[in-house]
């Protein structure tokens, strides 16, 4: 019986062997080509407080009742409630308290006996951020104080998936003009109204958990995470020319899209923050019928 040489037989198994490798790496080719990369959750690391709503108006003294975190406007600015709300709610501090319209206090619960409830033409200071729109600003020795409503943290990467129990939140825009077309750019949810604002927009397609929210023809408003069937591509913003049916927002135009994207997405938090009752007077009493309050 003959048998090859040690040489062929090598020679012979390495060409069987590349022979089967471009099966191989078709298969690894296909296999990777039909991969779907799962996209990532979206970050909930590091939250802030945002929605700081009015609770009343606060006695304070000397002595302080929010003590987390005080600024003062500069010179003889004034400091609006809403500046001082952010200030606090970066700072992780979920009580804002506005004293005179110029200093910001901030805190996580009333200290040093103040903090008490007293009545609201103590904080007669009022500071308008729009016309027709004022919020209490303090008083002399009066806080008007906010508590915030939710918790907030920034998108983290774009095509993220919002975690359970979060919503989008802050939308920016109009971000452009948008193609869209008979199947739809934005097909999450869909509704029309004709008092239509950016406003009512985006907040529906933020109860409903989508991060983008256009408006179109002026009362149509879209939701959706992804532009999808070929449309949502850029457009110049000149197609984009009417205004929302209920307000002066831009309102896209014939097949155009007027976009908004969210950049946050929060959380409600209840943090049971109450006014305390103003103490009772000490009584002191000289005889019977003598009755001196301090």
């Amino acid at each position: 019986m003959h048998f090859p040489s040690s040489k062929t037989f090598r020679a012979h198994v390495v060409l069987s062997a590349l022979s089967a490798l471009p099966f191989v790496f078709a298969a690894s080719v296909t296999e990777r080509s039909l991969e779907v990369r799962a996209a990532p959750t979206c970050s909930t690391a590091n939250p802030f407080y945002t929605h700081y709503n009015y609770l009343g108006c606060a006695h304070d003294s000397a002595k302080r009742a929010l003590t987390g975190y005080y600024e003062h406007a500069a010179g003889n600015d004034i400091f609006p409630p809403d500046i001082c709300t952010l200030t606090c709610g970066l700072a992780g501090i979920p009580i804002a308290g506005i004293e005179t319209g110029t200093e910001c206090y901030c805190g996580t619960s009333f200290e040093n006996g103040q903090g008490y409830s007293i009545p609201e033409s103590s904080c007669s200071v009022e500071i308008g951020p729009a016309p027709g729109y004022y919020q209490s600003a303090g008083g002399s020795w009066a806080l008007s104080i906010y508590v915030a409503s939710r918790h907030s943290v920034d998108i983290s990467s774009p095509d993220c998936v919002i975690p359970a129990g979060w919503q989008p939140d802050s939308y920016l825009g109009p971000q452009g003009c948008y193609h869209d077309g008979p199947n739809r750019a934005l097909t999450g949810y869909t509704f029309k109204s004709d008092q239509m604002t950016y406003q009512l927009c985006t907040n529906t397609c933020a109860s409903k958990g989508f991060k983008l929210a256009g408006i179109e023809v002026g009362s149509e408003c879209y939701c959706g995470n992804d532009f999808e069937n070929g449309e949502g591509y850029k457009i110049d913003d000149s197609v984009c020319n009417q205004r929302a049916s209920g307000s002066s927002d831009i309102g896209g135009g014939k097949w155009a899209l007027s976009v908004y994207q969210a950049s946050m997405i929060s959380k409600p938090v209840d943090l049971h923050v109450t006014l305390p009752a103003a103490p009772k007077k000490r009584s002191l009493n000289f005889g019977r019928n003598a009755t001196i309050s301090s």
